[in-house]
Formats: structure tokens, C-alpha cells, sequence
């Protein structure tokens, strides 16, 4: 389960379920079920199960989402009338905030086919007081506006004043190539790309894998007699037990002595979201960095913070003095990290950490790394439904940085955690971070992220559909869900610093489980270069592979297992033509709403 308002979700989309299709169902029941699979698709579930139509109608007819009258006809607008409605409730004060989360439970319960649901009302007790304080204080929220952001989809998207805004992207120069004085004695630059760890301090060897709550093999959660066979190395159904992240370090250590630099794009706090709390946070974020300063004691670790990091999950506010005093600030979080990422950065760094947890890094006179926070612009951080132009601070701070390293003849990579175009970031800050991409393409090298646990390409273009600059996805050391754990070496030209190759390195979790006695067997996945049969990893000639991936089914095939290095639950499980779709289409896709690809909105 991802969080209350992301079950709130589930709630406007679950009229479209019911038991099954037949022709000679009425044109309101056939446009329903039409969108079942478009749950499923939102909440990235390989399985789920559909309600009982009468079960699921009882559920909804409190809420009078039911009848015809009160809904369209129109199969795509379904979603969009249901979650206007439920909204203008909530704001009528026809219902309260938890008693539709309390609904939303059960069908999500039923759904995912949980057997537990004394989680949820953690859930609630710890996103109601955001809630609530949103719900009372907001100038800008109302039916459309709420739904436009959460349920980012085409056919229910309305131009809101708060969605129009756009940075001013500075004007256009010459687009100079930095100069490049070469000395052939200076070796390649060896990075290495962590991402999602997700480590859970209570993992429990042997304990429930199937427990019957959204994350499993922790202590004293689920039946026993459902099968407690989870194994020493994890689990495909669970996140990472400590001494895991703690050997792979070592792992790294001993095999990687060129490492130059560390990338990690966010996620450190595992899936138990109905248990967060700034205290536990906080101590396993120390404890996380305090052993990447142990590992890599003389290399910089430059990080970027994940949307799980703060707690609640995902919510990053303004900072007012209002919220401060409510106690719903994520002040302490980015004063944290001032202070654990103090070994790296400098105090003119640290001062804009403090304010959202970004930041520029000079590694030489050319090349520049800037970090961003933008989990500010996911859809589920529910403060934009208070406030949308907060998220200008750091487009701002970007832009600015982009114009200091063209100016001083620099080249840059930018690190984030969320990637943009998966209909998870809002469109004026996707559109913007767009527009500075290609106003600046001539200087970033590269783009380097996390968050969906996957191995994926992001491409950009230019106006004239030609493609400009790459992002690339650092997949996940936890196996949350199905997947097996990798972590990932970047090659980089000690000159242009270009992108010359990403070996992706990983081990199998089933073997490591059948040898809980012997270290998991680290082996390459694959060189991203050799893969794909390329010269170099140009935007053209990854472009090339990807038009390959989309239109040649070997190509894909190798796609996918890269994409879920090769974990066996996913590929048995294996990638339908509906999956194919949307994997190929996250590719081609960096503002969710206008993808360059015909059919992926």
C-alpha cells in the first residue's frame, strides 16, 4: 500500500470494477470495467483481484459515486467525474477525511488480496493532520485543481491558475561546447550509482513472506502458517535486511578501489509506511550515512533525498510559519542532512540543503553536479494542493547554476530521485525541468535517478523531436517487488564528461537464498555499451537502441530482463503486450501529459 490519499485514489477509480465483461452489460457497466486495468496500471500491482460488484457498489453508495445521474457515460471521464465528486464532499463537509479512508481500506484491502487491516488506521492517524491543516488553509484547492494533480491523466487535466506557471528559462546563447584540453595520463572517471535501499532494521530471517500486509518479513507481522520462509538474502516480496546493505558495501569496497565518486538518489526508510516516524527515520538515516562515510572514507557521496525519507511519506511542505508552528514542517529532515552530508559539501552547500534539501557541487573547474529534491513535485505530496509555486525555489536555483557552469565553461550531472514523465511530477515543474534540458543540453552529460526500482531509459528531445540528452535509472538495491538487487558503475570521458558506459552488477536472490552460508555472488548484468552494440552513449545512439527495444521483440526481451535484472518472480510472471506498452512508453516519455510517443499519454 502506498499511503491514505494514494488509497483515496484507488477509491475514485474502483467504480470501474466489477466481476467481469459481457456484451450484454449496459453502456455504464461496460464503461467500468473498461477501466480496471488502469487501476491496476496506477498502483503498479502485477496482481490484483476484482470486488464482488453488489460488495463494492454497497461500499460506494454511502459516498452516492454510484448512480448514473451523478457520473458520465464516458469511460475516460468516469474516473475524473468520481473523484470531483468525492472531493466537493470532502469540501462540503458532507463527509470527513477519515471516514473515507476507512472506505478506501477495504477496497484496497480487497484489491491487492490482503488479509490484514489494522495498518490502515495508522495510515490515516499519520496523514490526517497534513490533511486536515490543507483542507483548512488552502486558497487554491478545489474539485478540479486536486484531481488535475493526483490523477494526472490527460482526459482530466484543467488549466488551473496554480498549474499554468512556467520558469522563464534564460535566453538562448551560442550553445558553446566547453573547451577540452586533453592529457592523455588522466584516467577514466569511475562513478558509482546507488539508489533505493530500503533497508528494514526488523527483518527476520524465517519470517512471514506472505503476510498479508504491503510489506512482509519483518518481526511479529503476519501468520506463520501462511509459510515463514524468508530468506537470509531478502525476499521478492520484502525490502532489505541491514546486514545485506552493510556486505554489499563491503562488496563494493574490496571489488571497486577506482571509484571516484558515489551517487545515490534517495530511499533509505523501507515500505512499513503505516510506522513512520521522524524519530525512526532519523536514526536509520543516520546510521546509513554514517556507514557510506565508513565505506567510501575518502570519496564524495553526493546524495539526493528520497520521497520515503520524510515522514509522513512523501509529504514535503513549504516552509511557513503556520506549518511550522502545526508541527508539520520537514525542517528536521533537511537540518539532518546539513549536518550527516557536512563531510561532502561545502557550507555554501549546506545553506540551500537547509531550505529543500538541494545543492551544487564543484568537483573541478569543469564539472559541476547539482542535486535536486524534486519529490516536491510528485503528485502524492499533498502540500501542492496548497501550494504549487514553492517548487520554483529549486527550478530557480537550477537554472541559475546551469547559466554559472555555461558561463564558466563547465559540464554538468544532475541528480534526483523521482524521473520525470512517469505521471508522478506535476506539469509545470516537468514541463520547466524540460525547458531548461534543452536550453542547457549542450553542457549536462548526463541525468541520474531512482525511485521506481526499475533499470530505465529516459530520452529528451528538442523541438524538432531530435534527441538531446539521456537519463538514466539507477534501479534498486532492494528487490521490492521482484526484483533482484544491483548496483551500478558509470564510466565518464575525464574531459567532456560524457557518459561511456553503465555496468550494471547484481546477483541472483533465489541462489543466494539456497547458500545463506556464502556471501551473495555479485556478477555483471550487463555493459550498457556492449548490450546495445553501440559506439558510444550519445543520445543518438541510445535513441537508435531504444527505437530497437520498441520495434523488435528480441531487443525488448533483453530490455525487460534488464529492466527487472533478471529476478525470477518478474520474469516469471513475465510482460504482456499492455506491460510492453507502458515499459517502452516510460522511454520516450519526459512530460507525462505530451509524451513524444503516439499513444503513451
Amino acid at each position: 500500500m502506498k499511503l491514505f490519499l494514494d488509497c483515496l485514489v484507488i477509491l475514485l477509480l474502483y467504480p470501474v470494477l466489477n466481476d467481469g465483461f459481457n456484451i450484454n452489460q449496459d453502456p455504464f457497466e461496460r464503461d467500468i470495467c473498461n477501466l480496471q486495468e488502469e487501476l491496476a496500471k496506477l498502483f503498479k500491482l502485477n496482481k490484483f483481484k476484482l470486488m464482488n460488484t453488489d460488495k463494492l457498489k454497497k461500499i460506494l453508495d454511502q459516498f452516492n459515486v454510484t448512480s448514473p445521474e451523478d457520473r458520465s457515460f464516458i469511460a475516460d471521464k468516469t474516473l475524473c467525474g468520481t473523484c470531483m465528486l468525492l472531493v466537493n464532499q470532502i469540501q462540503q463537509k458532507k463527509v470527513t477525511v477519515t471516514y473515507l479512508a476507512r472506505a478506501v481500506c477495504k477496497i484496497y484491502i480487497a484489491l491487492a488480496t490482503l488479509t490484514v487491516s489494522d495498518f490502515c488506521e495508522d495510515v490515516i492517524r499519520i496523514h490526517l493532520p497534513t490533511l486536515e491543516y490543507i483542507l483548512n488553509n488552502s486558497k487554491i484547492l478545489d474539485a478540479e485543481l486536486a484531481c488535475s494533480i493526483i490523477l494526472q491523466n490527460q482526459q482530466c487535466y484543467y488549466s488551473k491558475p496554480a498549474l499554468k506557471w512556467r520558469l522563464k528559462v534564460p535566453s538562448k546563447s551560442l550553445k558553446k561546447i566547453p573547451r577540452v584540453n586533453r592529457n592523455e595520463d588522466r584516467k577514466q572517471l569511475k562513478i558509482l550509482h546507488l539508489t533505493d535501499f530500503h533497508i528494514t532494521p526488523d527483518y527476520e530471517v524465517g519470517g512471514v513472506e506472505n503476510c498479508g500486509y504491503p510489506l512482509c518479513c519483518k518481526r511479529d507481522v503476519g501468520n506463520p502458517v501462511f509459510g515463514a520462509n524468508a530468506g537470509l538474502w531478502g525476499d521478492y516480496n520484502c525490502d532489505v535486511p541491514p546486514w545485506l546493505f552493510g556486505r554489499t558495501m563491503l562488496h563494493i569496497n574490496q571489488t571497486h578501489k577506482d571509484i571516484d565518486l558515489v551517487y545515490f538518489t534517495g530511499d533509505i526508510i523501507d515500505h512499513t509506511i503505516w510506522k513512520a516516524s521522524i524519530n525512526d527515520n532519523s536514526n536509520l538515516i543516520y546510521i546509513t550515512f554514517k556507514t557510506l562515510f565508513e565505506t567510501f572514507p575518502n570519496k564524495p557521496v553526493l546524495s539526493a533525498i528520497g520521497n520515503h525519507e520524510t515522514a509522513p511519506l512523501n509529504v514535503f511542505p513549504p516552509s511557513e510559519d503556520g506549518i511550522e508552528k502545526a508541527g508539520l514542517s520537514a525542517q528536521w529532515l533537511y537540518t539532518l542532512l546539513s549536518k550527516l552530508w557536512s563531510s561532502w559539501l561545502s557550507k555554501e552547500s549546506l545553506k540551500t540543503v537547509e531550505k529543500q534539501g538541494y545543492y551544487s557541487y564543484v568537483v573541478n573547474k569543469k564539472f559541476r553536479i547539482i542535486a535536486l529534491n524534486n519529490n516536491i513535485c510528485c503528485n502524492l505530496n499533498w502540500w501542492l494542493l496548497y501550494n504549487t509555486t514553492y517548487l520554483n525555489e529549486q527550478l530557480h536555483f537550477l537554472s541559475t547554476e546551469l547559466e554559472k557552469a555555461e558561463k564558466n565553461e563547465q559540464f554538468v550531472h544532475i541528480i534526483t530521485h523521482i524521473p520525470v514523465g512517469n505521471k508522478e511530477c506535476i506539469e509545470p515543474w516537468e514541463v520547466s525541468y524540460n525547458n531548461l534540458i534543452k536550453r542547457f543540453s549542450h553542457i549536462i552529460k548526463g541525468q541520474f535517478y531512482g525511485h521506481t526500482h526499475t533499470d530505465e531509459l529516459k530520452i529528451f528531445y528538442d523541438e524538432k523531436h531530435i534527441p538531446i540528452n539521456v537519463g538514466y535509472n539507477g534501479a534498486s538495491l532492494t528487490p521490492y517487488q521482484k526484483y533482484n538487487p544491483n548496483y551500478k558503475i558509470i564510466t565518464v570521458d575525464p574531459y567532456s564528461y560524457d557518459v561511456l558506459d553503465v555496468d550494471t552488477y547484481y546477483f541472483n536472490l533465489t541462489e543466494a537464498n539456497k547458500h545463506p552460508n556464502r556471501t551473495p555472488r555479485w556478477l555483471k548484468l550487463y555493459s550498457m555499451k556492449n548490450a546495445y552494440g553501440l559506439n558510444n552513449l550519445s543520445p543518438k545512439d541510445i535513441n537508435k537502441a531504444a527505437t530497437s527495444v520498441s520495434t523488435n521483440n528480441a531487443s525488448f526481451n533483453q530490455y525487460w530482463r534488464f529492466y527487472v535484472r533478471d529476478g525470477d518472480a518478474s520474469l516469471k510472471d513475465g510482460c504482456d503486450e499492455k506491460c510492453k506498452n507502458e515499459v517502452i512508453c516510460k522511454i520516450f516519455t519526459t512530460v507525462s501529459l505530451n509524451s513524444e510517443k503516439a499513444g503513451c499519454t
